[in-house]
């Protein structure tokens, strides 16, 4: 984009050049640079952050019963409606959820769905095997597959 950009702008050195075409050329490059250099982690370390408090009412809201799995295809998968702009969980803004009847929590926010078998995501999850199994994961070192504890109950993980 930001290459097509110049070029139309170089073409038209003869004509003049609306405030509009700069600013496009301007934002096209830094925002360009910005994805060159900070690649998708710092995209993602800033979704995390400013989403938390989303994710956490959507959690909450699992608890009590008023989410729940609501594709016919799969009995773990919740398509969330009420918050689209942006996705809260990339990949048609669904969410996993695995539940108990022993009051075990499990829920994934999709960060990447992958293309035919691995995923990566937020999950959340109150199950203390889970856990033991998420924080057993956070040591393995598998070159781009990031797996650490964001915070109390909070995982980032790639499968």
């Amino acid at each position: 984009l930001t290459i097509w950009l110049l070029t139309v702008v170089s073409k038209n050195k003869n004509s003049e050049i609306t405030r509009f075409q700069k600013l496009g050329v301007i934002l096209t490059i830094c925002i360009g640079s910005f994805t060159l250099f900070f690649s998708e982690e710092i995209i993602e370390k800033l979704d995390w952050q400013f989403r938390r408090d989303s994710r956490e009412e959507i959690v909450e809201l699992i608890k009590a019963d008023k989410l729940k799995p609501n594709v016919t295809h799969n009995n773990i998968i919740c398509t969330l409606d009420n918050w689209n702009i942006p996705p809260i969980s990339n990949g048609g803004n669904e969410i996993a959820i695995y539940k108990t009847d022993e009051n075990k929590l499990t829920v994934e926010f999709f960060i990447n769905r992958g293309f035919l078998d691995h995923y990566s995501a937020f999950v959340y999850t109150n199950d203390k095997d889970k856990i033991k199994e998420l924080e057993e994961r956070t040591t393995l070192n598998k070159g781009l597959h990031v797996n650490k504890k964001l915070d109390e109950n909070w995982y980032r993980v790639s499968y």
